[in-house]
């Protein structure tokens, strides 16, 4: 930081004096004019930016110590050095009473006033640092309880102003990185918070080089919101280029993705900014190409969404999680991310589909008597943070162990109740054969949907309810054929069979015979062994 003074000495010859033949640039100090009178340097300073003054005491006119006394009351920022060739107290008394405590007597030191105005330089360098550190706080506390609160700050927050008359154009832009839930669980905490640090660093020198002030926070620890102060409206090319570069001065981290607001003129618009920065920025992240995205460009990637129906998957995953593998249920997964990929889906439209999805599988599996009761974290889809998960693949990921999750319940359910609903079973068709039974009444007097009992037959019985049922009536009818003198008719619909043929027909498919020729092989068999005894 270079200081601004102005020399103040009724004789020009000594104000050319001091100002040409001390080394001034060597301490940091520009003299940026020269006044004769009080006067004339209160003229100058109102025009004119100025950090110190140095001041010779006695001038015609308005004196030293009226000038300090002017300075004080008006521009208390300015510094003053006061010069005087009267070794006398009272002077020195009334610069004291005035708060001047810098003060040299004729003949000069020039060692001494060099080092009063280098050590005066650092402290107006310090405190410009702290008001701006300040500045900057105030800001900061401003802009979080604005985001926090959604468009309302505290009663007494006091609202930053930007008085300057360069400021001209507020954006937001809203940052995170890539596969940010993927890069989390291989990095440590202290590692995180370097790349935090450095990634924030980072966008305020690249916004820095176009001429943007940065007011920067973490609503998240995978977000980063920016809020920039600028003179002139910086073109988008130059913007997504400063943020080009901000990526390459993070070296090896994972790469970054911008959404930004458009351009606006008045504070009332930071909060909505915010949200637009924000809104984009979910296009940003689903990008492999294009990391900056401006919210401009929304309308025109987003023209038109195809609904998602999961009740087209319900069978497949429902079939896959009762007798499936894992590979197939993977299969499943990648086809559904990709029609989510395809029909431009955003990541909190993809976790919608993913809610409805649950839900649709969690009311089928408690009817066909899949408890989940005991697992309430299973698809809590409410606590997925999507800053964290905030990629197509973190998502599939998410999606992949919850089902994987949900398979292993199934099946850990099922080995508890398989033995007892096919003993059941068994004893319920035993009694039942000889009736039209069919399997939708075989699963309401168990309880369950007829899907979920054809699933649980198949799995515990290795067929279907049909050729289980056959077979039944088959035993049966065998040992009529050969323990009785029914006839075959007789004997089909004894074990349920109302149409003779039908019979005929099954018999012969599980025998490779006939009825009558089963009856006939039975007693040939039987009078064989009789002749033997």
């Amino acid at each position: 930081m270079t200081i601004r003074m102005l020399i103040v000495d009724d004789e020009p010859i000594i104000c050319q004096g001091l100002r040409h033949t001390l080394p001034w640039e060597t301490i940091g100090v520009e003299v940026v004019g020269e006044a004769y009178d009080g006067w004339e340097a209160l003229q100058f300073v109102s025009r004119e930016s100025v950090d110190l003054v140095l001041t010779d005491i006695h001038m015609d006119g308005m004196d030293g110590l009226e000038l300090a006394k002017k300075l004080k009351e008006w521009m208390p920022h300015i510094r003053i050095i006061i010069i005087s060739g009267y070794d006398d107290f009272e002077y020195a008394r009334r610069a004291l009473r005035l708060g001047i405590e810098d003060y040299l007597l004729k003949p000069v030191n020039i060692d001494e006033l060099l080092t009063m105005v280098k050590r005066i330089d650092l402290e107006i360098v310090k405190e410009a640092e702290q008001g701006h550190k300040h500045e900057h706080e105030r800001r900061l506390k401003w802009l979080t309880q604005l985001i926090q609160g959604e468009g309302i700050v505290q009663k007494e927050t006091e609202i930053p102003t930007f008085t300057s008359t360069d400021v001209h154009s507020f954006r937001f832009i809203a940052s995170q990185l890539e596969d940010y839930a993927g890069w989390v669980d291989h990095s440590s905490e202290e590692l995180r918070h370097s790349v935090r640090s450095e990634w924030e660093k980072a966008i305020t020198t690249a916004l820095k080089g176009i001429d943007q002030e940065v007011i920067s926070f973490f609503h998240h620890p995978n977000l980063l919101l920016s809020l920039c102060i600028g003179s002139r409206e910086v073109d988008s090319r130059d913007l997504a280029a400063a943020l080009s570069d901000a990526q390459g001065l993070m070296s090896e981290f994972p790469r970054l993705h911008y959404g930004i607001s458009p351009v606006y003129s008045s504070l009332d618009q930071v909060y909505p900014s915010y949200m637009q920065a924000v809104s984009v920025l979910q296009l940003s992240v689903l990008s492999d190409v294009n990391t900056v995205q401006f919210y401009e460009q929304e309308q025109i990637l987003r023209k038109c969404l195809l609904p998602f129906a999961p009740f087209e998957l319900e069978k497949q995953l429902v079939q896959v999680l009762f007798y499936g593998s894992f590979e197939e249920l993977d299969d499943i997964i990648r086809g559904m991310m990709q029609e989510f990929r395809d029909k431009g889906y955003l990541l909190k439209e993809i976790l919608q589909a993913i809610k409805e999805l649950s839900i649709i599988l969690q009311r089928k599996l408690h009817s066909n008597g899949i408890d989940l009761s005991q697992h309430t974290d299973f698809f809590n889809t409410y606590e997925i943070d999507l800053q964290v998960h905030n990629s197509t693949r973190a998502m599939e990921t998410l999606l992949r162990r919850e089902l994987r999750t949900l398979s292993s319940i199934i099946h850990s359910s099922l080995e508890g109740k398989h033995h007892w609903i096919t003993e059941r079973v068994k004893k319920f068709i035993e009694s039942r054969h000889t009736t039209d039974l069919k399997a939708s009444e075989v699963a309401a007097w168990l309880k369950i949907t007829p899907n979920y009992f054809s699933i649980i037959f198949k799995q515990n019985f290795g067929k279907g309810f049909a050729e289980y049922l056959n077979e039944v009536r088959i035993d049966h009818a065998k040992a009529s054929l050969v323990s009785t003198e029914e006839r075959v008719f007789e004997i089909a619909e004894n074990v349920g069979y109302r149409e003779y043929k039908y019979f005929c027909s099954i018999f012969k498919a599980y025998t490779g015979i006939t009825p009558t020729q089963y009856r006939k092989l039975a007693q040939t068999t039987s009078d064989s062994f009789g002749q033997l005894v």
